[in-house]
């Protein structure tokens, strides 16, 4: 509900320099990387960084090849990556009195030591998942470049997790997330990783299908050295940039002090909730002041929904029931391990919704925020967890672990696809140090015990839900719910099948997460070109994250499992459609219906299973839904190879100048009419012709490269010049092919543009029983002759003629003040006259409750209005409502009419019965500018 005036329509574009005095630079462009030099040399004013090695963030020490450089290491780790890395860089700051200055850094592999000109700013030991700032005001200097050296510090190290011993996972080292530098006024809102208080902290007390309660907390630091009168402005805007609710409060701040600001509003008109397949967010722009002038903001995403975890429905989204199918995610890729553009992460998130899953677990680490980010805006289930894998370390690792979960959840707590934190270690389960620190930060959350039934309790324990892993055929337990956060995959898809289906067996089994998306790198190896994953470690898709698509997304489609699933006499096929049509070379193979089974008895859509030997020629397969053709796919088993075909993944979206965004292209080995040749794996050369590089090199098998099923894959990171970007591929004995990338202009961030509504809400009822609805004025009969409409500068509203005031209380609905009393007019006539209003076009509603036991009241009447463009006149019903008290149903009869202004003339509205002898009421009105 909001309580308070709403303000909104005029047209207000706003920029960050006029605005705020904060800034935030992407400083990914224009480092030195270097492993021989230490901080003593490059901490010296005098010391070239020109001599060593460019490099643009994010920045891996070394390529990465697919057997891992010839590593022998276990996973322990060892000795692979395991080393240190500096990187230097001068800023042209020119520090100002009154600024603060700090350095944000996402992640960086795993203990980062800072300088600046010289000076030891701080160590971060939390590992390499969580983001961490410093403050450097005091180490710049002015009138000359200030220099900032990093080490990266990736060795062994038992008290930092997820370190100390085994990971099924590698950790990689590098500053391989983006770094800012912050410039902020001294008073204003500090990062939220600080403290548990810190930053800005959105929740959603209370949320229907109608209207949403929105609470914000929010944190103000004032380092200055003096008392300091602090405003914070909280504007929540619409996808369409209108303020739908605006707060303000005012707090004094003593010097060196940090005050919370603890404000709710809500959202009762046009409520857009967030969900799965309509993400609608809102933005929450706060704004600091100090006498009326913006020194500090931020902008936080808001998506307004409900989650529910319920023992006798499970998952419930928005009072919804939702059944949570999806993967496990590694933020690894090949060649640059964990150092991928925020392009990249996007990328994933998009496939993973064009297949269907809704929920992603992130295993087994926080993961970039700029996936999350898309998981927001797409509408994806996050559930995440701390750095670990199964090892438990000395107290000291464990603090560690406890603060990682901590600014884990300060980092992503705005978030409204996150669902669930973990309050477990893999495979332990639960942690009770873990699951207290969450609910201390966050006790809107559930908590998961991130076990498994072969290791530690097969239960909860002190978390919220049983969140254990299968890969052994678990008998699932019931009385407690339970979201199975493992489980393994085939090719044909029937192993997820079978999973996907026994999780749906009851209601307190709330979902199911495959075991991972993509293939990955690892010590003990995860077998690359076995189509046991969705994607490969390359992203291309593999035949089995096509049953999910049909099982998870509605419109109609049918997929053909090609030869390197369809073979030994079978051919797969995956449809959402009850039935399928197989053909092989236009001659019908059969019809069949889904491969139902006891054991697939709770899915939507099981696979079809047609008995043929497919030994060439085309397949084609066509759904039916309804008796009429819903979908048809194509499938050719290839010949010899031929050409190369040149295609890029579309899902990334626009690439920017920046230095640091990032692309698949990929070049197919195909046949003379255009097959896939899957078999094949032809050594690949790329030719990049413009300003972008290829991630890798002939060291790391990156360039040239073999095919995998007959596809050879290069990373592409753009350069820092717009323009279009050709990539050849070439291989012996075949005709290349080329691609072209269009690189744009790198866009910098906005302050955000959002349009105020000026208007008013007016309630008419007398001065003796004052029944103003809750946010509306009042026009009583002190006022009602001369009311001052304030938000439109000067401007009046004067009723003219003689009314009575009359209450109707008892009504019930959504309205009950307003239409419990209003002005009533004997003579049929009411007339309203707008005086002093600016220039411009409104929007003016007329709210009138009838009751039926009110013989003399209208039923018909005219409005007839005067303004910039004339004299018209509309005719309008006014039908009656149930009788009044207890059981009356008061929802008035709204009429809605525009008027022009030509900012010096009054404008006329009359309002007359067309039933002779009849009386004319009018509960409340309402005024707002249009744009």
């Amino acid at each position: 509900m909001i309580i308070l005036t709403i303000f909104l329509v005029s047209f207000t574009s706003l920029t960050s320099s006029a605005q705020s005095q904060r800034t935030r630079l992407t400083l990914n462009r224009d480092w030195v990387f270097t492993q021989e030099k230490n901080e003593d040399q490059l901490n010296r004013a005098s010391f070239n960084l020109s001599q060593l090695k460019p490099v643009n963030l994010p920045h891996i020490f070394e390529w990465v090849s697919m057997d891992l450089n010839g590593s022998k290491d276990d996973k322990n780790q060892k000795t692979f990556q395991r080393t240190s890395g500096y990187y230097a860089k001068d800023l042209s700051i020119k520090p100002e009195p009154d600024r603060k200055y700090f350095l944000e850094f996402e992640g960086v592999h795993q203990v980062t030591d800072v300088w600046v000109n010289g000076r030891h700013v701080g160590q971060n030991a939390l590992g390499g998942y969580t983001p961490f700032s410093f403050d450097i005001t005091a180490f710049l200097q002015a009138g000359k470049p200030n220099r900032v050296v990093i080490k990266a510090d990736n060795t062994v190290n038992s008290e930092v997790p997820p370190d100390g011993d085994k990971a099924d996972f590698i950790r990689y080292n590098g500053l391989y997330r983006d770094v800012y530098l912050v410039t902020t006024h001294p008073v204003h809102v500090g990062f939220a990783w600080e403290e548990a208080d810190a930053g800005i902290f959105i929740t959603t007390p209370s949320v229907t299908p109608e209207n949403a309660t929105v609470s914000i907390r929010t944190t103000v630091k004032n380092e200055s050295a003096k008392v300091q009168p602090v405003e914070v402005v909280q504007r929540i805007i619409d996808a369409d940039r209108r303020v739908v609710a605006k707060l303000s409060d005012r707090k004094k701040i003593a010097a060196n002090a940090t005050v919370n600001f603890r404000q709710t509003a809500g959202i009762e008109e046009n409520l857009q909730l967030w969900s799965i397949d309509t993400p609608y967010l809102y933005q929450v722009l706060t704004e600091i002041l100090i006498d009326g002038k913006v020194v500090d903001h931020q902008v936080n995403s808001l998506g307004i929904r409900k989650i529910e975890f319920l023992l006798d429905k499970g998952f419930l989204l928005n009072g919804n029931e939702v059944e949570l199918i999806g993967v496990n995610r590694h933020q690894q890729f090949p060649f640059i391990g964990d150092a991928a553009s925020n392009t990249l992460h996007r990328a994933d998130a998009l496939q993973f919704k064009k297949m269907g899953f809704n929920v992603v677990r992130l295993a087994h680490y926080p993961h970039d925020d700029s996936f999350i980010e898309a998981c927001d805006e797409l509408g994806i289930l996050l559930y995440e967890e701390a750095p670990t894998w199964i090892h438990i370390g000395n107290q000291l690792w464990m603090d560690r672990l406890v603060e990682s979960t901590r600014v884990m959840i300060r980092n992503h707590r705005n978030h409204p696809s996150i669902i669930m934190w973990s309050g477990g270690i893999n495979h332990r389960g639960p942690v009770p140090a873990l699951h207290y620190a969450a609910k201390e930060e966050d006790p809107t959350r559930p908590t998961a015990s991130n076990g498994s039934p072969w290791t530690g309790p097969r239960n909860s324990g002190v978390t919220d839900l049983y969140t254990p892993m299968d890969y052994q055929g678990l008998a699932l337990p019931e009385g407690e719910l339970m979201f199975l956060c493992e489980h393994g995959s085939s090719a044909d898809a029937h192993t997820n099948q079978l999973e996907v289906s026994k999780s749906r067996q009851a209601t307190n089994r709330i979902g199911a997460a495959a075991w991972t998306a993509h293939e990955y790198l690892a010590f003990e190896r995860d077998d690359l070109m076995n189509l046991r994953r969705p994607f490969s470690i390359f992203r291309q898709t593999y035949p089995l994250a096509y049953w999910y698509q049909s099982e998870m997304i509605p419109s109609p489609m049918v997929y053909i499992a090609d030869e390197r699933v369809s073979k030994d006499g079978k051919v797969i096929v995956f449809s959402n459609c009850p039935e399928v049509e197989l053909y092989h070379n236009d001659q019908l193979i059969a019809r069949q219906t889904p491969d139902f089974s006891r054991e697939k008895a709770h899915l939507n859509h099981p696979s079809f299973t047609f008995d043929f030997d497919w030994k060439g020629g085309e397949l084609r397969a066509v759904a039916f839904h309804q008796k009429q053709v819903a979908a048809e796919f194509k499938s050719r088993k290839s010949g010899q190879p031929f050409a190369i075909k040149m295609s890029r993944t579309e899902l990334d979206g626009k690439l920017s100048a920046n230095g640091s965004d990032m692309t698949f292209v990929y070049a197919q080995i195909v046949d003379d009419k255009g097959a896939i040749v899957y078999d094949d794996s032809t050594e690949v050369r790329f030719e990049i012709i413009g300003d972008a590089k290829l991630e890798g090199d002939q060291a790391s098998g990156a360039n040239p490269i073999k095919a995998s099923f007959g596809t050879a894959a290069a990373i592409i990171r753009t350069g820092t010049t717009a323009g279009p970007v050709l990539i050849k591929a070439t291989a012996k004995n075949l005709r290349s092919g080329e691609i072209s990338l269009e690189i744009g202009e790198e866009v910098p961030e906005d302050y955000p543009v959002f349009f105020e509504e000026k208007a008013h809400r007016l309630d008419l009822g007398n001065t003796k029983n004052k029944l103003v609805q809750f946010g509306w004025e009042n026009i009583n009969d002190t006022n009602l002759k001369n009311y001052p409409l304030a938000n439109f500068g000067k401007a009046k509203l004067a009723f003219a003629g003689t009314y009575e005031f009359e209450d109707n209380f008892g009504a019930v609905g959504d309205l009950p003040y307003l239409v419990n009393d209003g002005i009533l007019a004997r003579n049929g006539s009411i007339g309203l006259r707008f005086s002093d209003l600016p220039k411009g076009k409104y929007e003016l509603t007329f709210y009138q409750y009838q009751i039926d036991e009110k013989t003399d009241y209208a039923i018909k009447q005219s409005i007839t209005i005067e303004d910039e463009q004339g004299k018209r006149v509309a005719t309008g019903l006014l039908p009656k409502k149930k009788s009044s008290g207890p059981t009356s149903v008061a929802e008035p009869i709204r009429s809605t009419y525009t008027i022009h202004s030509d900012g010096r003339k009054d404008i006329s509205v009359q309002l007359s019965t067309l039933d002779q002898g009849k009386t004319l009421g009018l509960n409340g009105l309402t005024i707002k500018e249009l744009n």
